[in-house]
């Protein structure tokens, strides 16, 4: 490796921001830079190229240094010899054979032959290889309908992206799960609504959330505007008979809320949604915000999920953190919840807090089976950009890679002993040891949103400040890429129209 940086060029293929995502995993971002045109080179050289030819094939070459006007041409001509190089090639028989599709994206393959090379220079293997999307589980998928088993399926996947076998079956046990859940329906739709106010701002967060503290006078007014956009919705809804699969409610933190604003939401939901046989989960997270009169809000008004979120149960990194309860407070609200009536209780932890190492993530988990809830979502430490821990973060101790790793496989073990399975997996840019975050849940206690959130199968028609809908073709894939543009105008003036009502609706 050269101590002036390295330079890299992409050949055949559009993909410099995917590649820019997978070298910062080894790399620190001033240290390598994209080739521009007769640009004189001076440093370490990343070539990388996609030919199609019938087959077509991936290749990545790495030169320790070079120096020169000409050095990317001479490349080009094979007049260098590089230090490490990788080639794929995939032919049309590869792609029809079961999970072949996945070989159809040259990206995924270029990215591998990129991951190749780089891990053999620098030593460091990351556990999901070449990949650095959010939702992974697709490829499971799609090798799983092609009819490949479990051995097969993860086979392929270390074979197509350079994942560890360890990753590659945790895709496939999520896959599985999801499966009975997952189907293409027109008339399906789930619903988001988003309380952006809350008791304090964690550290992490990076949310559409505000202290009650100092937003209180401005949360009827909020209310008011949110309560026209859900009778907005709710007309829409059944103008065209759509069917309400699932509604989350989070935030920020919807029990922050006071007890009167919190039932008019829930009333209102109620009124404007048949929510017989419905999914209704409601973000309870924070414990301080958590009182019997709210949760017997909740129960009347038909919620039947809740999440209490502990994120860990440690009371030196629940300061640190600023989350304004203690561990005692988490369990008593909790035991609360349970002599109410709820049985579906999701709790939420978080492995690679600040400060925290493996004696102490054990901790928590002793604690979480005491209480054993019905659903347990373990996500890893990101250090979001609109966080306050992204602006300080040089004064935080994040736990090194090999810590996180270990934290998160023995949250997989002690969710296995309080008889849960992986239903639902997602991934975030600045993740902590290139991991996931892995929803896991007792059978029968998935959550149907949060499933349909990831793997896009059916519309989430969303309400409220940062709340994002999402909406699905009825064939499954993005519109862009199934209508002529004659279609693309129409859908686009149909919601237009749609907006516009939206508008005039809730300025009445």
């Amino acid at each position: 490796m050269s101590d002036k940086g390295l330079w890299v060029k992409i050949d055949g293929i559009d993909m410099e921001y995917e590649a820019w995502l997978l070298i910062r995993l080894f790399f620190k971002d001033e240290y390598f830079k994209f080739y521009s045109e007769n640009e004189y080179i001076s440093g370490s050289v990343l070539f990388v190229q996609v030919r199609d030819e019938g087959s077509w094939q991936c290749r990545a070459e790495f030169y320790s240094y070079l120096e020169g006007r000409d050095v990317i041409q001479s490349i080009s001509r094979g007049l260098i010899q590089p230090d490490h190089s990788s080639l794929k090639t995939v032919y049309e028989s590869d792609i029809n054979e079961p999970g072949g599709g996945i070989l159809k994206s040259r990206k995924i393959l270029a990215g591998s032959v990129i991951y190749d090379v780089l891990s053999r220079v620098t030593g460091k293997k990351l556990p999901y290889g070449a990949l650095t999307g959010v939702r992974p589980v697709k490829l499971a998928m799609v090798c799983l309908k092609d009819g490949l088993d479990r051995k097969g399926t993860i086979d392929m996947l270390m074979k197509a992206t350079g994942m560890s076998s360890e990753k590659a079956g945790l895709l496939c046990d999520v896959a599985g799960a999801e499966m009975p859940y997952i189907k293409l329906d027109a008339r399906s739709i789930h619903l988001y609504i988003g309380i952006p106010f809350c008791n304090s701002r964690c550290l992490y967060c990076s949310f559409v959330s505000y202290p009650t503290e100092g937003f209180r006078s401005m949360i009827p007014d909020y209310i008011d505007a949110l309560g026209k956009e859900i009778r907005f919705v709710g007309q829409m809804v059944k103008e065209n008979d759509l069917a309400v699969r699932s509604v989350y409610i989070g935030g920020g933190t919807p029990t922050a809320l006071d007890g009167y604003s919190l039932m008019r939401i829930l009333e209102l939901v109620n009124e404007s949604f048949d929510l017989n046989d419905t999914e209704f989960t409601v973000e309870a997270g924070r414990p301080d915000t958590i009182t019997q009169e709210k949760l017997q809000i909740l129960k009347k008004n038909n919620i039947n999920r809740i999440s209490i979120n502990p994120q860990t149960m440690n009371a030196s990194t629940l300061m640190t953190i600023g989350r304004n309860h203690t561990p005692e407070d988490i369990t008593g609200k909790f035991m609360m919840a349970r002599e109410i009536g709820f049985s579906n209780i999701n709790m939420d932890i978080i492995a690679g807090l600040p400060g925290e190492d493996e004696k102490m993530f054990r901790y928590t988990l002793e604690k979480i089976e005491e209480m054993a809830p019905d659903s347990l979502t373990v996500h890893t430490m990101a250090v979001k950009r609109a966080s306050r821990l992204h602006e300080n973060v040089g004064m935080f101790r994040l736990a090194p890679d090999s810590v996180t790793e270990s934290m998160t496989e023995m949250a997989g073990i002690s969710a296995k002993r309080m008889g849960m399975r992986p239903y639902y997996l997602y991934r975030q840019k600045n993740i902590l040891a290139n991991l996931e975050n892995t929803g896991y849940a007792k059978p029968g206690y998935e959550c149907i949103y949060n499933i349909n959130t990831m793997e896009e199968y059916q519309s989430i028609i969303a309400m409220g400040a940062g709340a994002i809908s999402k909406f699905i073709s009825h064939d499954g894939k993005k519109i862009e890429r199934t209508c002529n543009v004659k279609e693309v105008a129409q859908y686009i003036k149909r919601l237009d129209e749609m907006l516009e009502r939206k508008k005039a609706f809730i300025s009445r």
